[in-house]
């Protein structure tokens, strides 16, 4: 494969794959990229483990022994048994963690798809089992339910111990990492004394009863809607953080200058330039290692998979540019940070460069040579993500 084709491989990937995992079978081998399982790994998987699991794996099919699903389930099976002989002797640091380590294999054992049967239901075991992890939490997790467009959908809130009327930030991530994904970076907004409320996007998680929509800001809305009316959160000080195609949303949040968001954070959120791939690039990379990541989005969108010119015209209307939203001047009210790798072909220096410029009040922060979200860098920078909103709370 020359550089050319490599760069629009990864361009075109990079737009389904969010942060996530893929794995495809081709020519009877199991390939998954080495940058999937250091996204497992860092997501907390153990990478002994990891790499057991994955050499039993001979299908993506099915749910017998040697399939995707059943291998992960299994271990997840195992973890949360641990999880719960824990919460039994009372060891509650220690359940709280396993809990989450369970829900971490179930998700890997749905991914990317999340469309069988037997990957929904390891779905529904991952919020269960963070849902229980959350339980053992310093102030436990709340699920609360949020109205939107005539569905009830569930978000997590998290509190920070000993405080009444905390600071709060919206939190969402990426197309395939769900509201229960979001753990360590919790933990340290807990520590830094915001609360955190952490939902799915449309189209993904437990709110597939919507297909990812180009319009998806409205769940966020209904979520800053609902939590602003809360008397136990400083409802003037709420803020937005989103990651990857949480990313996305937030940016397009941030230009709906509502005044109740004191400032919103875009890490690592598509803007425009991979919304504008050809149905030649989307057919190639259906053909890769990648495929199935491809396929999973798609489904999420609503588009035909095995017909890539609907693939490449769905996703065109996604482009914030194609919307009108930035590249129009300084329309962006809403103090914005802008944050990624320097070498991210799914969101490219230039678009970053272009949602900044759009904001009267922005900073641009680009993390070295690293990929889409930088995932070397995301943790220690989250805390310096705190330190920037704090600068917009008011007194």
């Amino acid at each position: 494969m020359n550089k050319f084709i490599t760069a629009i491989a990864f361009a075109v990937s990079a737009v389904f794959t969010s942060t996530g995992c893929a794995q495809e079978i081709i020519n009877g081998e199991l390939h998954v990229p080495e940058r999937r399982i250091e996204g497992f790994i860092y997501d907390g998987a153990d990478r002994a483990i990891v790499l057991e699991t994955i050499s039993k794996i001979t299908t993506r099919d099915g749910n017998d022994p040697g399939s995707w699903v059943y291998e992960w389930t299994k271990v997840a099976d195992a973890e949360l048994g641990r999880a719960e002989q824990a919460a039994e002797s009372d060891q509650n640091a220690q359940a709280e963690t396993l809990f989450f380590s369970a829900a971490n294999y179930y998700a890997i054992a749905g991914f990317p798809e999340y469309h069988s049967d037997a990957e929904r239901d390891a779905l529904l075991k991952h919020f269960r089992a963070y849902e229980r992890g959350g339980a053992y939490m310093a102030a436990p997790m709340q699920v609360i339910s949020v109205e939107a467009r005539g569905r009830s959908f569930n978000t997590y809130f998290h509190r920070p111990a000993g405080i009444d009327h905390p600071p709060l930030i919206l939190w969402t991530h990426g197309t395939d990492k769900f509201k229960g994904h979001a753990y360590k970076t919790v933990k340290r907004l807990l520590d830094r004394g915001f609360a955190v409320v952490t939902f799915d996007l449309a189209g993904t998680g437990e709110s597939t009863f919507w297909d990812l929509l180009s319009d998806g800001e409205f769940v966020h809305q209904a979520v800053l809607d609902a939590y602003a009316s809360r008397d136990d959160v400083d409802a003037s000080n709420i803020f937005e953080v989103g990651v990857s195609f949480g990313g996305h949303y937030a940016a397009k949040m941030a230009a709906r200058n509502d005044p109740r968001l004191r400032a919103v954070a875009s890490l690592c959120g598509p803007i425009h330039s991979p919304f504008m791939q050809t149905t030649e690039e989307i057919a190639y990379i259906l053909g890769t290692e990648e495929g199935a990541t491809v396929r999973a989005f798609a489904h999420r969108i609503g588009a035909d998979p095995s017909n890539p010119d609907q693939v490449a015209s769905s996703i065109r209307q996604f482009s914030l540019v194609e919307q009108g939203l930035i590249g129009q001047g300084q329309t962006i009210k809403t103090p914005l940070l802008v944050m990624n790798g320097g070498r991210d072909p799914l969101s490219p220096i230039k678009d970053l460069q272009l949602l900044a410029n759009s904001a009267e009040t922005s900073e641009l922060w680009v993390m070295g040579m690293a990929g889409h979200c930088a995932r070397d860098y995301f943790e220690p920078a989250v805390t310096d993500v705190a330190e920037w909103l704090w600068q917009y709370a008011s007194e």
